[in-house]
């Protein structure tokens, strides 16, 4: 990788004013590709780390220019009048998007410098100074894999509170270098049985292990985060492990319970993606259960979001 392209990352959103990545209030960058699989995921389209069409047909009126307009074939119309987009012909050309009078077409994913990147979030500094807790969140995808363009923003944010999040996922060495500029991170412990992990996200969760040890041992501040979802990680094993992670390294400043919700399914069909397997989303009540049983547990600084 040139000298260059360590200052580069995908950016495939910008959130502002956020209030749940991180203390305070927030700007969230998602930093496209991800190492992992995770079926639940609500960002499928970050899983790939290169820039992909994005077509809304809610919002599509059949005008056909985009067909014209496009020189690979990806757009084309059915007998029955039906848009049918051929995502794995497009070359990122944005030539249709320029034709669409009405947002159907837009591309996720954007390269940004690191000098970029600052410019375009500056006017949100003023709000990272209400409370003295705001600044800029890092997530993804796994915005690990783009360690280097953190570490880069960082060094010319230096007045800026800069957080990641991360499924943990990465070489320790990439979490070794980015450690002195980064004031917390928000690390997600997914699945705790190691062959569940390898079936639910496609990898083992050992390096995440190692990497949670590593952070903890560098004295980081970790806010642990629990994506739990109903028939896969909602069970003792795996509210035992929790309690034991807490318990083991304790410089965890606290625990996040993070509900499984649904988002993910209409950005399957927006990128024309592999169909996403769905679990039942839970009620009330099982959040509330589960919330008490990690405390009856010994977790203790655990919230519901």
């Amino acid at each position: 990788m040139s000298p260059i392209d360590r200052e580069k990352a995908i950016v495939f959103d910008i959130q502002r004013f956020s209030i749940h990545d991180g203390p305070g209030i927030r700007t969230s960058v998602f930093l496209k590709g991800c190492p992992l699989s995770c079926e639940w995921c609500h960002n499928p389209e970050a899983q790939n780390k290169n820039p992909r069409l994005m077509y809304k047909n809610s919002l599509c009126r059949k005008c056909g220019l985009c067909i014209s307009a496009c020189e690979q074939g990806v757009h084309t119309f059915d007998a029955s009048g039906n848009h049918i987009v051929n995502f794995d012909f497009c070359k990122i050309s944005g030539q249709c998007i320029k034709t669409c009078c009405y947002e159907a077409l837009s591309i996720s994913g954007t390269w940004y410098s690191v000098d970029e990147l600052l410019e375009e979030i500056k006017s949100d500094f003023p709000y990272f100074k209400i409370g003295n807790e705001g600044g800029v969140t890092f997530t993804g995808g796994e915005p690990m894999l783009w360690s280097e363009f953190i570490a880069a923003f960082a060094e010319i944010a230096k007045d800026i509170s800069i957080c990641i999040e991360t499924s943990g996922y990465a070489p320790t060495k990439a979490f070794k270098d980015v450690l002195p500029k980064i004031d917390m991170f928000l690390f997600d412990w997914k699945i705790t049985n190691k062959e569940k992990h390898v079936k639910y996200c496609g990898a083992s969760n050992e390096l995440i292990l190692e990497n949670l040890k590593f952070l903890h041992e560098q004295g980081a501040n970790i806010i642990l985060r629990l994506p739990i979802i109903p028939g896969v990680n909602d069970d003792d094993e795996h509210f035992l492990g929790i309690a034991k992670i807490m318990h083991d390294f304790n410089s965890i400043i606290a625990a996040e319970i993070l509900p499984y919700h649904s988002i993910g399914k209409s950005k399957v069909e927006w990128f024309g993606l592999k169909n996403q397997k769905m679990f039942s989303v839970p009620t009330q009540d099982q959040k509330l259960f589960w919330l008490k049983r990690l405390k009856e547990l010994g977790v203790k600084n655990i919230l519901l979001t």
